[in-house]
């Protein structure tokens, strides 16, 4: 049987018992979930046990795509080493929300498990488990099914099912397929839940429970059933296979994979045919597939959260297939057998297919580039803990590795096993932790952390959309994190107000200024940020006093207000231009909205935009300001929303209704302040597009005033520039090209200058060379040196002094520059360049290092540039 096949038998057979077909959700699940993946089918359904929303249909079948990497149901460590783990899954599901509950869940089962129409497996290989306490579901399987009673086994938590730590919960029956014994892992391997011979792959779980985040566990307002059954493992059970990945699911990936000579693999000769070389293969297949539908829906390779994930799938298939000898590029070249496997009943992977192998494509270039060094990295850490007879590398070392060359701790740990060592995974946290709080260290000086704990709940409501002024009544003062009834003149402090014209730093818009009136008190505001849902108002007490229960006027400053609501409206245009110039695989990753310019973050793996992409770009954005169409903005149901074709980013939490903004042809999810037109915008210039990190680009720009001001100084620097030239601003750019030809020349004279001069040098300082056994130096403090001249010198003396290490320190200004080469057999008999480079430059007060044959470095203290010299000669003559 086919994977497709088994899909719509599961399918149909529901369907021919009055279950709904619903579609997959995302990998991404609802923003209330408390999973980073969606890991189980009922997971889209956790509103509707709860009670929070209305079911689909009273019964429903999907066939829903899961990831299980983390957590309690992960299950990566032992992907490609059993036949039934894996990372991505398809789960077959039945539901009933209140309709049918133990009964004819179990029929069900048995019925599809067993029938020869269906699933057609031997029932009398089919065992049971259920719940220690569940004497109906024993009941219903021996005297209603039939099961002999000695095939019914009970199990306290294997047959209690929670999605996680809170959440809707229930005892569970499951199914399990005898094997054979041939399949045992050993002597009691007799029964389900024992071994490897008994495969579970059916789950029933009898939905009654919620738990709460305190831990406890109370009933939910209907029971309701909810199935998860395996396909990978059904369809291996059906085709007679102990193994998933010797179904087709896996099978047509593993023979896209690139066939190699058996020695381009580093490890053995007979690595294709090994146990070894069957799990790497394994882990790639799973990864390639987990990946491929990670990208395709929405997530991108980043250091934090989902995108960790992806990143670390990403690494580890591609270091696997690097143990295998594979060339680069390899995984990317998987995705179209991936996208062959599962587009019969993922339509989408087809559409998306290029855009996942862009994403892969610059994420494995990216990795490729660092995993030589970190490999050998990891390589020379490993050897010294295992020579110092330590069982774990250190925690600052597998931090070196994650920070500098990319490697998630995870892979690390996994590499180091192979080597039988352990890892400081709390060492490592207390490392990135640190990290993690340098990170938050400026945003922690922005603002003292104000919170409103000991003050009610407060709501501010936001009146900013119809204008720039609003009454409103204090309901608290703040000096620091301190509530006080009263604040007086000259005072700084925050007023929390019920409601407000002023907008609150939100979405990447900051504050509003303006000020705040009550009779002759006189509030300047300088900022507006959320606590909770209150808007807190900071600044200082011009004159008068304030106190709880003063009624006020706000007023937001115009040109303040003005220039960010042009900002911000040039934000939407820039992402609809982006999207029109270089298509829909962009999506926004962030944005700051200020007075004077505006910061848009995006995703795109295709890297740097060219100079005719960027024009293009901003020759949109200026198309349509001067359409000057009119903003329209609508409050819709969070539903109604999404069928406007709006643009929202993923991951954002909306709430019921949402604010739907259009500017011409861009509508956006929006809750912040905007222009009343697009030609108020009067014009749009960007300022710089840059990297921020793997495939995210940002874009800084500007508009109105602040775009004016811009172009008006760019003329002003070039009609200066044309005058120092002696040029016209036309002719600016032939003229400086021709200055930097010249320049060239002159460098090229003045080196071969060094050159003559080192070659006449070079003579007397090979004469002095130290020789001692094998050993042979030759070091010098040289004056008014740079570090090309030192170069040239040191070329200069090696064509005399084939074997040995030459150390030169070239004292410039002030300045030291340290360079050493070695020949290949100093090499051979241990010295290394860079070493003795990072041994010297503490004495010159720098830092330097390199490659074993040759590395340089330097430093501010020219006193120390003769015991620089003279570490390194006894270093290689010790």
């Amino acid at each position: 049987m086919k994977s497709q096949e088994l899909r719509q038998a599961f399918v149909d057979f529901f369907v021919s018992k009055g279950h709904a077909r619903v579609p997959s959700a995302s990998l991404i699940p609802d923003a209330m979930s408390t999973t980073l993946f969606t890991i189980a089918g009922m997971e889209q359904f956790v509103p509707v046990f709860l009670g929070e929303r209305a079911a689909p249909a009273p019964r429903a079948v999907t066939v829903q795509r899961c990831l299980r990497v983390a957590g309690a149901k992960s299950d990566i460590e032992n992907v490609g080493r059993t036949g039934r783990h894996g990372t991505f899954l398809e789960m077959l599901g039945n539901f009933s929300f209140g309709d049918y509950y133990k009964p004819e869940a179990i029929a069900f089962a048995w019925e599809f498990s067993t029938s020869k129409r269906w699933l057609g497996l031997d029932p009398e290989k089919i065992h049971v488990t259920i719940h220690t306490g569940d004497d109906e579901a024993e009941r219903i399987w021996c005297d209603e099914i039939g099961v002999d009673a000695q095939r019914v086994s009970r199990w306290d938590e294997e047959n209690f099912w929670t999605m996680g730590p809170t959440g809707p919960c229930g005892p569970s029956t499951e199914l399990f397929y005898d094997s054979g014994p041939q399949n045992a892992s050993g002597a009691g391997d007799d029964a389900p839940n024992k071994g490897n011979r008994f495969v579970e792959f059916w789950n029933v779980v009898f939905q009654q429970f919620n738990r709460g985040a305190d831990g406890r566990v109370s009933e939910l307002p209907r029971k309701a059933i909810d199935t998860g059954a395996g396909l990978e493992r059904m369809l291996a059970i059906r085709n007679g296979k102990t193994s998933m990945y010797e179904t087709d699911l896996f099978t047509d990936i593993i023979a896209a994979m690139p066939r190699v000579a058996p020695a381009s693999s580093p490890r053995r000769a007979d690595a294709r045919n090994d146990t070894e070389s069957i799990v790497r293969k394994n882990i790639i297949a799973d990864h390639a597939r987990a990946v491929t539908f990670l990208i395709n829906d929405g997530v991108f390779p980043s250091n934090t959260d989902r995108g960790y994930v992806l990143r670390f799938l990403i690494r580890r298939a591609v270091r696997n297939g690097r143990m295998m000898g594979y060339p680069h590029g390899f995984l990317t070249k998987l995705v179209p057998a991936v996208v062959a496997t599962l587009e019969a009943e993922y339509a989408e992977l087809r559409e998306h297919r290029a855009r996942i192998e862009r994403v892969l494509s610059q994420e494995e270039a990216t990795f490729e580039r660092t995993l030589e060094r970190g490999t050998a990295m990891l390589e020379e850490r490993m050897e010294r803990t295992l020579r110092a007879g330590e069982p774990m590398l250190s925690g600052a070392d597998v931090f070196e590795l994650h920070d500098t060359y990319g490697f998630p701790m995870e892979l690390t740990r996994e590499i180091a096993a192979e080597r039988r060592l352990r890892v400081d995974e709390a060492g490592f946290e207390t490392a990135m932790q640190a990290q993690r709080e340098r990170a938050r260290s400026d945003a922690e000086r922005k603002r003292a952390v104000v919170t409103l704990a000991d003050l009610p709940a407060i709501v501010t409501t936001f009146t900013g959309y119809g204008g720039l002024g609003s009454a409103g009544e204090i309901v608290a003062l703040l000096r620091g994190d301190t509530s006080i009834a009263r604040l007086n003149a000259g005072e700084a402090g925050a007023v929390v107000l019920d409601r407000t014209s002023f907008y609150a730093e939100r979405g990447g818009q900051i504050g509003d200024r303006g000020t705040i009136r009550c009779g002759d008190a006189i509030f300047d505001v300088d900022d507006a940020q959320y606590l909770g849902e209150a808007v807190a108002h900071h600044g200082t007490l011009r004159s008068g006093t304030l106190a709880v229960g003063d009624r006020v006027e706000t007023t937001v400053h115009e040109w303040w207000r003005r220039e960010i609501r042009r900002h911000h409206t040039s934000a939407h245009l820039l992402q609809r231009a982006l999207k029109d110039e270089l298509g829909d695989d962009v999506a926004q990753a962030g944005s700051w909205v200020g007075t004077d310019r505006m910061r848009f973050d995006f995703r795109w793996p295709a890297g740097a935009l060219t100079p005719e992409q960027r024009a293009a770009v901003a020759r949109r954005v200026n198309v349509m300001i001067r359409e000057d169409s009119a903003l329209v903005t609508r409050e819709l149901p969070i539903d109604e929303a999404r069928k406007t074709g709006a643009v929202w980013m993923h991951g954002e939490k909306y709430g019921e209704r949402v604010r739907v903004v259009q500017a011409g042809p861009s509508i956006e999810f929006c809750g912040g302040t905007h222009s009343h037109s697009t030609g108020e915008l009067g014009l749009f210039v960007i300022l710089s597009e840059f990297s921020i990190g793997s495939g995210i680009r940002r874009i800084e720009s500007c508009v109105s005033e602040a775009a004016e001001s811009f172009v008006q100084h760019q003329q002003e620097l070039v009609g200066e520039l044309a005058a120092s030239l002696a040029t016209t601003p036309d002719d600016v750019r032939e003229r400086v090209a021709k200055l930097q030809r010249e320049v060239r020349e002159l460098q090229n004279a003045v080196g071969q200058l060094h050159a003559r001069l080192a070659s006449s040098d070079a003579q007397s300082y090979a004469q002095r060379a130290e020789r001692r056994g094998e050993r042979t130096f030759v070091g010098a403090v040289v004056p008014a040196a740079t570090p090309e001249a030192l170069r040239h010198l040191s070329q200069a003396i090696r064509q005399r002094l084939p074997s040995g290490v030459i150390a030169l320190a070239g004292v410039d200004d002030g300045t030291v520059s340290l360079f050493v080469s070695a020949s290949d057999d100093q090499v051979r008999q241990g010295v290394h360049a860079g070493n003795l480079v990072k041994l010297a430059a503490p004495f010159v007060g720098g830092k330097g290092g390199g490659q074993a044959a040759q590395a340089q470095g330097g430093g501010r203290d020219a006193q120390g540039a003769s015991a620089a010299v003279q570490a390194i000669r006894e270093a290689v003559l010790a």
